[in-house]
This record gives C-alpha cells, sequence and structure tokens, in this order.
C-alpha cells in the first residue's frame, strides 16, 4: 500500500520493518533511508500494510494471531483492533490468515478502509478503530456460503488489490467458476457500499492503479511483459 507524497509516496519495506519515502526524479529512482520510521511488528512478512500518516499504520494479523487487524504507531506496541470473522461453516481448521485471505485499501482521508475477501464474495468497510460499518454479501452466480475444502477447487473471487479514487472503490472480481474461467469483471462501489457499476474487461489484469487526474486506469498483466493497459475510467 503506498502514501502518496509531494516527491513520489511512501511504502513499507518489509526486510527493515520500515516506512520509506521514494520517489523518480531524472529517471532514477531515490529512497530516503535517513528518515525512515522503523516499527515493532512481530510478523514478518507484515502483509496489508495500510500507513494512516507518517508514523501509524494498520496491518493484517500473521500466523497464530487471533485478531485480523492491528494498529501500530513508531512509538508503541501493537494495539488488536478485531478478530476474524466466522463465515465459513465447514469446520475447515486451515489458519484464519489462509481462509479469509482478503485485499484492503483506506480512503482518502484515512477515517475507514475496505476489505474484499477472496474466498468469499463479500467485503467489509470499517473504520480505522476496527468498527465494521458496513458488511456486504454479493449474491451474484456463482456464489457458495462455505469455500471448498480443496485449495485446488477454491477461485479467489477479488484477486488483485482494490483501488479508490477518494469517491469511489474499483476492484476487479473473478465472476466465475473454475469451468467458466471467465475474464474478470471491474466492479465500482462507494464507500457507503453502495453497487455504482460493472463492467466486463477484455484480458486478463493482475494489478492497476487509477488516476482520477488523467481519468484513466493503468494495468498489467504479469503473463505480458513491457505492457501498459489504459482504459478511460468510469465515471458513472
Amino acid at each position: 500500500m503506498f502514501l502518496p507524497t509531494e516527491k513520489g509516496f511512501k511504502i513499507f519495506s518489509q526486510p527493515d520493518r520500515k516506512l520509506k519515502e521514494v520517489w523518480i526524479q531524472d529517471s532514477t529512482l531515490w529512497i530516503d533511508n535517513e528518515h525512515a520510521v522503523e516499527f515493532d511488528i512481530d510478523e514478518i512478512p507484515a502483509n496489508g500494510v495500510l500507513p494512516l500518516n507518517d508514523t501509524s499504520i494498520i496491518y493484517w494479523g500473521g500466523m497464530d494471531s487471533d485478531a485480523e487487524y492491528l494498529s501500530l504507531d513508531s512509538h508503541s506496541t501493537p494495539k488488536e483492533l478485531t478478530s476474524y470473522p466466522d463465515w465459513d461453516k465447514t469446520n475447515n481448521q486451515e489458519e484464519p490468515i489462509f481462509k479469509y485471505v482478503k485485499n484492503s485499501v483506506l480512503n482518502n482521508d484515512h477515517t475507514r478502509f475496505i476489505s474484499f475477501y477472496g474466498y468469499f464474495k463479500r467485503f467489509l468497510i470499517l473504520n480505522t478503530d476496527g468498527h465494521i460499518i458496513k458488511d456486504v454479501i454479493i449474491k451474484a452466480p456463482p456464489y457458495e456460503e462455505a469455500i471448498k475444502e480443496d485449495m485446488q477447487d477454491r477461485v479467489v473471487y477479488y484477486h488483485i488489490p482494490p483501488r479508490t479514487n477518494g469517491k469511489y472503490i474499483y476492484v476487479m472480481c473473478k465472476n466465475s467458476t473454475r469451468a467458466e474461467n471467465r475474464i474478470q469483471e471491474l466492479q465500482v462501489w462507494n464507500w457507503d457500499g453502495e453497487p455504482i457499476a460493472r463492467y466486463d474487461m477484455d484480458r486478463k489484469l493482475t494489478l492497476f492503479s487509477v488516476s482520477d487526474k488523467e481519468k484513466k486506469i493503468y494495468a498489467v498483466d504479469g503473463d505480458t511483459e513491457d505492457v501498459i493497459y489504459v482504459y478511460d475510467l468510469p465515471i458513472p
């Protein structure tokens, strides 16, 4: 997760557990290690890091953790925000971090975040204290209430990190079974959890970004080198 700055952005560095500013100048990548902020995180790697500001983050709980989300600033120890949900009724014993795999994004004023769950057509909107604002289930076919026991039979519906332009959330959803193997769709939601629009994509994508300034979506496919796909940003 990136925290935009005037020069570039800040990103969490996994090996040394530091939030660092990164920018490009004259075709050169610069990293500010001198002013990096270190965090005392037990989980390595720390997944799903959401930078709230220069010294505070929210991140996902790791292995053997009962907490799904934790908060931390650079001068304290981690604080548990919320425990994992209990959506799966199959008594599957795998670690919650794998069962409830997800992708998250913060809103622009960093007062709430949204998490789309890979194996469930479901998302949560939470405030930064961990309180659930909205719990949304998308019962569009194919829909199953429980995840498949066998990992090979599962579909990761929400498999790409979502993006936001402040007003809307854009997220790719593989809205199909393994047998159908359809190309994913782009879903658009607002921060109240209301559906705005959906669009069928013309190709498989593995990562994308949204530019509200340019009114564009920039995307890549991990299987295709040296190509950036550009789409007009849907403005419902």
